[in-house]
């Protein structure tokens, strides 16, 4: 395997072995399926399998969380993204929300649509508290265990060798394009666009995935540890079924993900001005940061 052409390698083996487990998938229940979650780890394994083959090193990754302040915007921007479209939707007549998720009452909490770490019996407000942000602490620190397989793969090893290759930009929506495609089979058995699997499969899970992978990317550049990514990646799932759970649509079902996407294209854009208006040195050098860096000094 030539180093030149390393990623080509890695993405037709990630893919083979994704698209086959993915069948298997299928055989064993679909979406619902126990082997679902194995699914995201198939691109961290191989990366793993990739960086001890070429003698690489894991340093590039990231482990550490040196710049532990973009936990914030990781955890807080997919909530912030969440809230906005079921506010959008209802004010348009759109949608409703299927019901409060707590109601107080007396000093009491009375919860009813999500589950609690401490139990979703009826609780003062301190204990509540408690109870809610201990729960979603844990929930996200379960997800990121999750979804550090993907973010290992797409950010932690494909990204840098793609912006190498095509520039920052070009680069990061190409890597946008290939995890969106990576997900064809699974929406195609009716993840993620249940009503629309076609459209979704080939359309609208890519210009998602697109404007998903630029924040990813911009936070992973940024904080320089691949712990946030996985973070916000676990943040994405766990606050999208504001959206696509408990919203009860009354017009067309496309205008639920066509809104998911087109906010994520603003949030995509903000960090795209961000990244080429202060010219950051990409952590993992690149043949555009290196460009960028020369017309500097000329």
């Amino acid at each position: 395997m030539k180093k030149k052409n390393i990623y080509l390698w890695y993405l037709a083996i990630v893919f083979a072995l994704s698209y086959l487990w993915q069948f298997v998938i299928f055989r064993t229940g679909g979406v619902q399926s126990p082997l679902f979650s194995f699914l995201m780890w198939i691109p961290g394994i191989m990366a793993i399998v990739f960086i001890l083959i070429k003698k690489e090193g894991f340093r590039k990754t990231g482990w550490g969380l040196k710049k532990w302040r973009y936990i914030f915007p990781a955890i807080f921007v997919p909530l912030i993204v969440a809230i906005s479209i079921v506010l959008l939707l209802e004010a348009l007549h759109w949608a409703t929300f299927s019901g409060k998720l707590f109601t107080f009452k007396n000093g009491m909490v009375e919860i009813s649509k999500i589950k609690l770490i401490l139990g979703n019996q009826a609780q003062n407000i301190p204990f509540f508290i408690l109870n809610f942000l201990l729960s979603h602490t844990v929930f996200l620190i379960i997800g990121s265990i999750i979804t550090l397989g993907e973010e290992l793969g797409w950010r932690g090893y494909l990204q840098e060798k793609i912006l190498r290759k095509f520039g920052l930009n070009q680069g990061l929506i190409f890597l946008g394009i290939i995890w969106g495609y990576w997900h064809l089979p699974i929406i195609l058995m009716g993840f993620n666009f249940p009503n629309h699997p076609i459209l979704g499969a080939l359309l609208l899970m890519p210009l998602g995935t697109i404007f998903l992978g630029i924040f990813m990317g911009w936070l992973y550049l940024r904080s320089r540890s691949i712990w946030i990514p996985a973070l916000a990646h676990a943040s994405g799932n766990l606050f999208s079924g504001l959206i696509f759970q408990l919203m009860i649509m009354h017009q067309n079902e496309l205008f639920r993900p066509l809104t998911w996407i087109a906010a994520w294209g603003i949030i995509a854009i903000l960090c795209l001005i961000n990244l080429n208006r202060n010219e950051p040195i990409l952590w993992q050098e690149t043949d555009a940061t290196t460009d960028n860096n020369n017309e500097k000094n000329t």
